[in-house]
C-alpha cells in the first residue's frame, strides 16, 4: 500500500468521479510504469525522472484503484508549488 495522506484518501472516497491532478511515486522501469498507467486510461502529465515519480490525472476511483498496486510507493496532489517564501 502506498504512502497516501489521510486527507487525500478520503476525498477520492467521497468523490470517486472527480478529476484531480496527482502525483505518483513509482518503483522499477518508469517507462513501464508510463505505460502500464496508460493501459489503465490515465493521463500522464510529466515524468519526473530524477525522482521516479509521474504526474497524472484521472479520476478518483482510478486513483483508489492504483493505490492496490505493489509499484507505486507513495500518491501525492499535484499543486503549486512554492520557493522562498512566494
Amino acid at each position: 500500500m502506498p504512502d497516501i495522506d489521510a486527507a487525500l484518501s478520503k476525498a477520492l472516497r467521497e468523490n470517486p468521479g472527480d478529476v484531480v491532478d496527482l502525483i505518483i511515486h513509482v518503483s522499477g522501469d518508469l517507462g513501464q510504469r508510463v505505460a502500464a498507467l496508460e493501459q489503465r486510461g490515465v493521463k500522464v502529465r510529466r515524468r519526473f525522472r530524477l525522482t521516479g515519480a509521474v504526474g497524472i490525472r484521472c479520476t478518483g476511483k482510478v486513483a483508489l484503484s492504483l493505490a492496490r498496486s505493489s509499484w507505486i510507493t507513495k500518491i501525492e496532489v499535484d499543486g503549486p508549488v512554492r520557493a522562498l517564501g512566494r
